[in-house]
């Protein structure tokens, strides 16, 4: 994508790791932008979260040092760059 500039939200499962952390500081979660780089966190990444289990969900928190309400944060950002209505947490995961 494009060096230092936000990355384009309907390209998102295209994201490059580094779009992925531009992207963590316009949503206010810019201090995971490390451990998501070391952690090869990129659009297609995201984009399969809505497909994992409740463990690879705990397991990712956990290695990525999330608090559960950043990552709520993370989920409703997805949902809203994907254009699906966001009305609670559990409808997180459903596409």
């Amino acid at each position: 994508m494009s060096k230092g500039r936000p990355p384009e939200p309907l390209d998102f499962f295209i994201w490059t790791v580094e779009d992925v952390g531009l992207w963590l500081e316009e949503i206010n979660l810019g201090g995971y932008r490390q451990v998501f780089e070391d952690n090869g966190v990129n659009g297609e990444y995201l984009e399969s979260l809505s497909m994992f289990t409740t463990e690879q969900i705990l397991r990712f928190i956990r290695r990525c040092h999330m608090k559960w309400g950043d990552f709520i944060t993370l989920c409703k950002e997805l949902r809203r760059i994907k254009g699906v209505p966001v009305y609670g947490v559990t409808y997180l995961f459903q596409a």
